[in-house]
């Protein structure tokens, strides 16, 4: 029953929905492989940090621990493969880290997933996020598909910088002692700063990528690149990262048992066979105790110029601390009183044009009062005064009219009298012409 379990989980790797890796679970899941021997790094304590086995169209890419306080990478694991880069386009997100119920179980496109994720961005960067600042998504290890939940703040110049030493380191430093390069296991982490860009995303103080090859020997390497010197890179054993790193352990039984690069190995040989060279004489047993006293003094002195170095570099950072502190209050102060001083001539003036206004509304208002009272017996010593004008002037008028009705009315009857006239004249006439005919036979031409 367990075989065949197992057997259906080795053959369906892409139904898995363990993106976003939870506690119960070992390891990075799927993702182990990603690791030398299938065991994580130890020892790593950020706080609100998930582990992430990064898939696309059900095939695993690498795994990533990320921390969603500094919205950056912790570390990133990853099998060397050539152009591995290639198989995604533009930079994605991982909808499971601000949503872990999501069933979006793969990267995506931050476009495509803003409405089916509401909370997108609340525990992971966006490229959102980089806008309007002088920082750039830059990956760890820029080989891998691009996803930003692998990817740092860098600026233009140290993103490409980083990516031309990692790729010349691995060229030349892992690849010619590794016979293959899949068997060539890559770790590359951020160490966060104290600066964040759109108070969210942390730039890192340094870089660091560290290797382990299992074959022909075991053997480790590790680089680090701090962001305030772009041509910089420093070359380091695995151990001496891990005690930067804060004691964590980053290969499993460190790679070979702590082996470090041939490199470094033949090096270090070379160099011990130079110191041995010259003849060794044994001292004496005065010289040795001369030694001792010397070697006890020595020690002395310098734990005490230690300790003074250091209690004179904490009263320094102290002293100068308080008087930045008082400086920075004190031109907050000066600044903040002068905006106020600035501002009292302003709002007296202010004051002063609010009180003319409302002096200059108050006098219109009243001098709208007095017209309106004004008007009523002006118009009407006006009208009185203008009546006997309009009378006299109206008499002629009139005198024309009565005239002009006398005139038509004697028209009139003269018209009458007249059309009176004609029409009897008229009618005799008629008359007359009809008898006169009848008397002389011309009745019927009348009539026809």
């Amino acid at each position: 029953m367990t075989a065949a379990a197992l057997l259906l989980f080795l053959a369906l790797p892409g139904a898995l929905h363990a993106r976003l890796v939870h506690e119960g679970e070992d390891g990075f899941s799927e993702c182990n492989d990603f690791f030398h021997q299938g065991s994580p790094p130890q020892g790593f304590t950020q706080q609100g940090s998930v582990k992430i086995c990064q898939r696309y169209q059900g095939d695993k890419h690498y795994a990533t621990l990320y921390s969603t306080e500094h919205k950056i990478p912790v570390y990133s694991a990853f099998r060397y493969q050539e152009d591995a880069g290639a198989a995604w386009a533009g930079w994605m997100v991982e909808p499971q880290v601000d949503d872990s119920k999501s069933s979006l179980d793969e990267v995506n496109k931050g476009s495509d997933v803003t409405e089916k994720v509401p909370t997108l961005g609340t525990n992971q960067a966006l490229e959102e996020d980089y806008a309007s600042t002088d920082y750039q998504p830059g990956a760890l290890y820029h080989r891998a598909p691009p996803a930003l939940t692998s990817a740092v703040p860098l600026t233009p110049e140290f993103k490409e910088k980083w990516a031309a030493d990692v790729d010349l380191f691995i060229k030349e430093k892992l690849l010619p002692h590794c016979e293959n390069g899949e068997n060539l296991h890559l770790l590359a982490g951020a160490v966060p700063s104290d600066t964040k860009i759109n108070d969210k995303v942390t730039v890192p103080e340094y870089v660091w990528l560290a290797a382990c090859c299992n074959i022909p020997d075991a053997w480790s390497l590790g680089v680090i690149k701090r962001t305030d010197n772009v041509d910089g890179l420093e070359t380091v054993p695995v151990e001496e990262l891990e005690n930067q790193l804060a004691g964590v352990k980053l290969f499993s039984n460190q790679c070979g048992g702590g082996t470090v690069h041939p490199e470094l190995r033949s090096s270090s040989e070379a160099s011990t066979q130079t110191e041995e060279e010259p003849p060794v004489t044994t001292p004496g047993a005065f010289t040795r105790f001369f030694q001792f006293i010397f070697s006890v003094i020595y020690e002395i002195i310098k734990n005490v110029l230690c300790l003074v170095w250091f209690l004179f570099k904490q009263v320094c950072n102290l002293v100068f601390g308080r008087l930045y502190w008082i400086w920075t209050a004190l031109t907050t102060y000066i600044y903040a009183l002068g905006k106020v001083l600035l501002n009292i001539p302003c709002d007296v003036l202010r004051v002063f044009a609010n009180i003319l206004c409302g002096f200059v509304r108050v006098l219109n208002n009243a001098l709208s009062v007095v017209c309106l009272i004004l008007r009523l017996p002006t118009r009407f010593l006006c009208d009185m005064a203008s009546f006997p004008y309009y009378t006299i002037c109206a008499i002629p008028d009139v005198g024309i009219d009565i005239l002009s009705g006398v005139w038509g009315v004697f028209m009139l009857g003269f018209s009458a009298i007249f059309g009176t006239f004609g029409g009897s004249f008229s009618v005799a006439s008629f008359a007359g012409s009809s008898v006169f005919q009848r008397f002389i036979g011309q009745s019927e031409g009348y009539e026809n």
